[in-house]
């Protein structure tokens, strides 16, 4: 509290000065050896204390301050004219919330290295170890600083911990666990192209579809958020900070329109100023601002102008608009900052209303708590619906059924893609409401859906595809479903030859009771059905074609109709033992994702899609009391 004092001094001062158009380090502020005339100063003190409510020894003190900086900047500029070295400002924050400021000289053609080298010198740290901020942007050890847009007078903020023998070792893991954060990320979304790993979606929990590329970045950008988060919870804003900035990088590197319509980039925008103010690292007031203009515009875009739009989807008490108070909260933070006193003060207000709107009743959440709900969940129905006990049951029930049956649609829309083998991303979505009319009028789900893929989602071209093509669909389910281990082994206990159930899985994607069924009505005594001999022998032309070089590793049949199998020339090993070698190679690798995604997603885990919306608002009602204190708001009702 002291500081900000302090400072609320200096903003004030600063605004009187260039209000009167006075300038400390001219005469009659400074003498002909461009020494501080203390007698004027003081004098200038003596004059303005009064107007600004400070005393006078405390002006004194702010105009000595702003005057030691004044002569400062403009030595500093004369010397960067003359040798090309910038002197740049250093804050460092610290667990404690504090802040180790310092200015270093350094060539602006130097890269970011060798700033973080003259940094950790100064901390007593390993260089490698820090990170540095300017401008809202990591700076890159490996580019030259003026390209980054450091130059003289840049204030840069430097990321390391509190200076203590334990905190120090954090330090030297911060660096490193940000970098293996990203490579484990990279890895995993790399081996999961399907990517359930992080599936996307929109604000009702619908899957959204996107290209390759662009999805792998958006991919990247959104795990990394959810890391910085879970930095975030545990207080380690330093470390959010870092993973927050990353996150921006991947975000800034999507193309799509989805970015102007999803609340997740304006969260994050919100977040990374708000670890600006956890920081005490608000000069970086241009980048905050711009930031919180950005989150603006994007609420806007997602919920529309005063929520209108989340208000029609999810009623007048929509928990988005707890959202509002933090960026509120911060507008009028940066409205201080910015001697910007009115506008701080009406925003300062604007908050106060909506957190007395947004308060929880303690017996209402003691009762809702005490049906089995938890207090997450509570909390937020609560918001949404005034304290209202019934209709918060109610309302939670209601996002319940919602969401189980947007994930069960996104579920079933998943696995018809990747049987019928239809990249979302690069086409229309085929419209589950049409699969189910061609599913009442007897056709199976993957037919229905692989004919509506052909039409375009026209159901009189999917009709007409599969009355005069159902051999041709069938044809194509051989080449794209990947057929159930266990299911096959199933079959294979009721006595059915291993390929041939193999066989039967593909043609019915999966559906053990229709594989069963189809098997009991072409294999009698065991013999096939002219049907299932066509079967097999198109899946032996698309293997053949897909493997020209290779022995057929599929069932094919005598003159009787009994099974047998072909064998290839003399080779080193037989297919059977080529995909032997493959599954073991991807058990393999699938056992190592698994233990690197049970790790790397312990943190993200522990939070559901609907985590920013239950902010306890403690925090941001200290603040408040806090800034209203300064701007004396207790005193002027």
């Amino acid at each position: 509290m002291e500081l900000l004092q302090h400072e609320n001094r200096l903003i004030q001062l600063r605004a009187k000065l260039n209000e009167r158009g006075i300038k400390l380090w001219e005469v009659p502020y400074l003498t002909p050896e461009r020494q501080s005339h203390e007698a004027e100063v003081l004098k200038l003190a003596v004059q303005l204390g009064p107007e600004l409510g400070i005393s006078t020894e405390l002006c004194l003190e702010g105009l000595t301050a702003l005057q030691r900086n004044a002569l400062e900047k403009l030595q500093a500029k004369d010397e960067f004219q003359k040798t090309g070295i910038a002197t740049v400002r250093i804050r460092a924050p610290t667990q404690t919330g504090s802040n180790r400021e310092f200015d270093l000289k350094v060539k602006i053609t130097e890269q970011g290295s060798h700033l973080c080298e003259l940094i950790g010198h100064r901390l007593s740290l390993d260089a490698r170890k820090i990170k540095l901020v300017c401008s809202g942007k990591i700076i890159s050890a490996l580019h030259p600083l003026q390209e980054q847009k450091v130059t003289n007078g840049s204030t840069v903020m430097a990321l390391v911990l509190a200076h203590s023998e334990e905190e120090a070792k954090r330090e030297c893991s911060t660096y490193d666990r940000v970098h293996k954060i990203r490579t484990d990320a990279e890895m995993l979304i790399n081996e999961n192209d399907s990517s359930n790993f992080l599936s996307l979606e929109d604000q009702s929990g619908n899957a959204i579809y996107l290209p390759k590329d662009e999805k792998k970045s958006l991919l990247m950008a959104l795990t990394l958020y959810e890391k910085g988060k879970a930095a975030m919870k545990t207080g380690n804003f330093e470390e959010a900070l870092l993973l927050l900035l990353e996150a921006d990088h991947d975000f800034r590197s999507c193309n799509s329109q989805l970015l102007d319509v999803v609340d997740n980039y304006a969260l994050l925008n919100l977040d990374i100023v708000w670890c600006y103010l956890c920081l005490k690292n608000l000069n970086q007031l241009p980048d905050a601002e711009q930031r919180l203009k950005v989150c603006e515009l994007k609420f806007q875009q997602s919920y529309g102008k005063n929520m209108q739009r989340v208000t029609a989807i999810r009623g007048e008490q929509s928990n988005e608009k707890i959202l509002l108070v933090r960026l509120h909260l911060l507008k009028a933070v940066l409205f201080y900052h910015q001697n910007k006193r009115d506008d701080a003060r009406t925003m300062f207000r604007v908050v106060e209303t909506e957190l007395l709107k947004l308060r929880i009743d303690d017996d209402c959440l003691s009762r809702l708590m005490e049906c089995g709900y938890s207090m997450k969940e509570s909390r937020i129905a609560l918001r949404a619906c005034s304290n209202d006990v019934e209709a918060s049951i109610e309302f939670i029930h209601n996002r319940r059924q919602t969401r189980e049956t947007n994930e069960k649609r996104s579920v079933r829309e998943r696995k018809l893609y990747k049987v019928i083998d239809h990249d979302a991303s690069a086409g229309e979505r085929i419209k589950l409401e049409l699969v189910d009319q061609l599913m009442e009028m007897g056709y199976p789900e993957e037919l229905a859906g692989l004919a509506l893929k052909k039409s375009a989602n026209d159901i009189n071209g999917a009709l007409n595809e599969l009355e005069t093509n159902g051999a041709g669909l069938q044809k194509e389910l051989l080449r794209t479903v990947s057929v159930d281990r266990e299911l096959r082994q199933q079959l294979e206990t009721l006595g059915f030859d291993g390929e041939i159930a193999k066989l039967a899985l593909k043609l019915m994607a999966n559906d053990y009771d229709r594989a069963t069924n189809y098997l009991l009505a072409n294999v009698q005594n065991g013999r096939y059905s002219e049907e299932l001999l066509c079967a097999i022998a198109d899946w032996n032309r698309t293997k053949a074609a897909g493997k020209p070089a290779a022995a057929a590793d599929t069932p094919s049949s005598s003159a009787d109709g009994r099974p047998s199998t072909s064998k290839g020339t003399a080779k080193s090993s037989t297919p059977e033992e080529d995909d032997g070698a493959q599954r073991e190679e991807k058990k393999r690798k699938k056992e190592m994702l698994d233990i690197l995604f049970k790790s790397f997603s312990q943190d993200i885990r522990t939070t559901d899609e609907n985590s920013h919306l239950d902010l306890q608002l403690d925090e941001e009602g200290k603040l408040l009391e806090q800034y209203k204190k300064l701007l004396g708001m207790d005193t002027d009702q």
